[in-house]
């Protein structure tokens, strides 16, 4: 006995404990590091129930932990939404902390019956936590994703499978007290089994969460973040995770012409708009695995790895046609903008990518030099696109 108590105030600290280190980690800015700390604190006082609201009777203490516990696992489903940026489903997930409240003080207060409460609350603790995981189920790509989400789907198992086995045998026994249930070895083992596996998820949680963190201050320091390509830092580390794959590929530089007249006659709003189009058009243009990088004010670098040079100068020009024809009345520009491109090939005698840089950044100046809106291609005169290139772009 002296045990369970040892173990009735060690739960509520450990629990607490992890609450208040999530809330310091949302310091960091982790959306939701908040909603796993509240899910903790609250899990904390249903632990400690008994021990912070010793003065009321058992029914009005089993009453306030069923509480505790429909919202701990509520803000465990909502930390789980807000990381993988699901829908909330709120309407639903209140619908049935309300519900399981209306059956748990039935069940308490005018049936008498532990079984049933124990039932009630099992089976809402099962479905809050059920709603959110399969919101998510289609989103595990990282391995701490599913790390996450396979502790937590213990969590949903182990109170499933303590939902079934008390069905299963406790159908044809008849109910003890609230003050013997609280005290009994089931309540005992059902907080030992809970500790364990909320200790497990709050790591895990608390884990994946730091990575987010650390990630978003990665993120930060490599890309634009007016456009999210990528910036000189974050383009030579992607190069660099290319390995050998960064050996062969097309180089496209681009710069806005006369970008300073948009700013000076429209306002730098305006210019912002242009430069977000134009890394748009880059996007939509390029394919899968293309590097698109911001180096600075209106001039963007572009790797396409393994592409030839001829290819590479087929997308530069849909994009230089496609950013000219670009209508901006909408955006309160009044006159034509467009870009000039210069295209180079990056090959194995290369020192670097940036050689190949260097010699599409003088492609790109001689566009500029002759006339502009237009793509140079190293060591060949100017390629126009084909009438189906250009018609496949615009209908993507």
């Amino acid at each position: 006995m002296e045990s369970q108590d040892n173990f009735a105030y060690l739960l509520p600290f450990i629990f607490l404990t992890f609450g208040l280190v999530f809330f310091g980690v949302a310091r960091l800015g982790d959306s939701s590091a908040p909603a796993w700390g509240f899910g903790y604190v609250a899990a904390a006082l249903g632990f400690s129930t008994p021990m912070l609201l010793g003065f009321l009777p058992p029914r009005g203490q089993a009453i306030l932990a069923n509480a505790f516990f429909f919202t701990a696992f509520y803000l465990y489903g909502e930390a789980l939404l807000l990381r993988f940026r699901r829908p909330r489903l709120r309407k639903l997930r209140m619908a049935l902390w309300g519900l399981g409240m209306a059956l748990v003080a039935y069940f308490i207060l005018h049936v008498g019956s532990p079984r049933g409460e124990l039932l009630t609350s099992d089976a809402i603790s099962v479905l809050l936590l059920a709603l959110p995981l399969a919101a998510i189920v289609r989103d595990l790509h990282r391995p701490i994703d599913m790390a996450l989400f396979g502790i937590v789907g213990l969590v949903f198992l182990e109170t499933l499978v303590r939902l079934v086995t008390m069905i299963v045998f406790s159908a044809n026994q008849s109910d003890m007290g609230f003050e013997h249930f609280l005290a009994s070895d089931y309540a005992f083992f059902m907080q030992v089994g809970a500790s364990i596996l909320g200790f497990l998820m709050a790591l895990t949680a608390l884990a994946a969460t730091v990575l987010d963190v650390i990630g978003g201050h990665q993120n930060a320091a490599h890309r634009d973040p007016l456009t999210d390509a990528l910036n000189r830092r974050g383009f030579d580390r992607a190069v660099a995770d290319l390995g050998e794959g960064a050996e062969r590929g097309v180089i496209i530089c681009s710069d806005v012409d006369h970008f300073k007249r948009v700013n000076d006659d429209y306002g730098h709003a305006a210019g912002d708009v242009v430069i977000t189009l134009l890394v748009e058009l880059f996007r939509r243009q390029l394919p899968e695995g293309a590097l698109i990088a911001r180096f600075g004010g209106e001039e963007f670098v572009a790797f396409l790895p393994g592409m030839s040079l001829t290819e590479g100068g087929v997308h530069a020009e849909v994009i230089c046609h496609a950013f000219a024809s670009r209508r901006w009345e909408t955006t309160g520009i009044r006159r034509t903008v467009t870009a000039s491109f210069g295209v180079a090939a990056v090959t194995r005698n290369d020192h670097s990518v940036h050689d190949a840089i260097s010699r599409a950044d003088s492609c790109l100046y001689a566009a500029k030099e002759t006339g502009r809106n237009r793509v140079v291609i190293e060591g060949r005169q100017r390629p126009e696109p084909t009438a189906a290139t250009i018609h496949n772009f615009s209908a993507a």
